[in-house]
């Protein structure tokens, strides 16, 4: 969930204008990767299992709405355990397993939507503010710096020394969901 610190708000923004205008609750928000898959097994497999880990690959990732009909028009074929095209899971008795699906409320949603504006809000009083400061995206879950495979490291020039790090904090989707409802 990076687009709660300004990043990869694409796709939410779209979602939010399109909500907008046609003044409809989202039903998700979703992608996959277009970049063929390599799988790597320490066997050797079947054309089905290949085939299978493939499909895995090319599972959407994003939010959907927790409505089991929603979902249900979503994958046809789910009746029960982890759907092979978007990010949920459901129990024998229709259930959403909050844990192993990427589901929110309408009212996160809602709540989302304008989070989103904000973020948006803030980052063209940036640029409208001149504020151009050198500060990559280092996340504080996997220890990792966007700098690492960056082809404009000689451009940008960053140096630790003079610049900073924007620190992603390691939250839980609740928390940062929760989050929400501390700022609307």
């Amino acid at each position: 969930m990076m687009f709660f610190h300004g990043i990869q708000i694409q796709l939410l923004t779209y979602m939010d204008i399109i909500a907008e205008k046609q003044q409809k609750m989202p039903a998700g928000v979703l992608y996959f990767n277009l970049i063929e898959p390599i799988i790597n097994s320490g066997k050797n497999l079947t054309e089905e299992e290949i085939e299978l880990k493939i499909k895995q690959e090319f599972r959407m990732k994003g939010l959907v709405l927790a409505d089991v009909k929603v979902i249900k028009m979503m994958d046809k074929t789910l009746e029960q355990g982890s759907s092979s095209i978007i990010p949920v899971y459901l129990g024998k008795d229709e259930t959403i397993s909050d844990v192993k699906s990427s589901v929110i409320t309408k009212d996160e949603f809602s709540k989302l939507r304008v989070k989103i504006r904000k973020i948006i809000e803030e980052i063209a009083n940036e640029i409208l503010n001149g504020n151009i400061d050198i500060r990559p995206i280092y996340d504080k879950k996997t220890k990792t710096e966007a700098c690492k495979y960056c082809s404009y490291k000689t451009i940008c020039a960053f140096d630790t020394n003079e610049n900073s790090y924007k620190y992603i904090e390691n939250k839980t989707k609740k928390e940062l969901l929760n989050s929400l409802y501390e700022e609307v």
